[in-house]
């Protein structure tokens, strides 16, 4: 079998928009929005790292 990659859920989310194109006529209220949405490369915004949680100092002073 080939190598295949992995689909990322963008491109899930991209399949989907151009399925709704697909079924969908251009008479639909929402076919310019979705045509918009369609010539995007990425939906979803990326993970953000999270912060890191300073210790309180009562915690500190206590473990001393």
């Amino acid at each position: 079998m080939a190598n295949v990659k992995p689909h990322d859920d963008d491109f899930y989310i991209r399949n989907a928009i151009y399925c709704w194109l697909h079924y969908f006529g251009e008479e639909h209220q929402w076919h310019a929005k979705y045509s918009e949405l369609a010539k995007r490369d990425t939906y979803l915004p990326k993970p953000r790292r999270a912060k890191r949680r300073k210790t309180p100092n009562a915690v500190t002073e206590l473990l001393s």
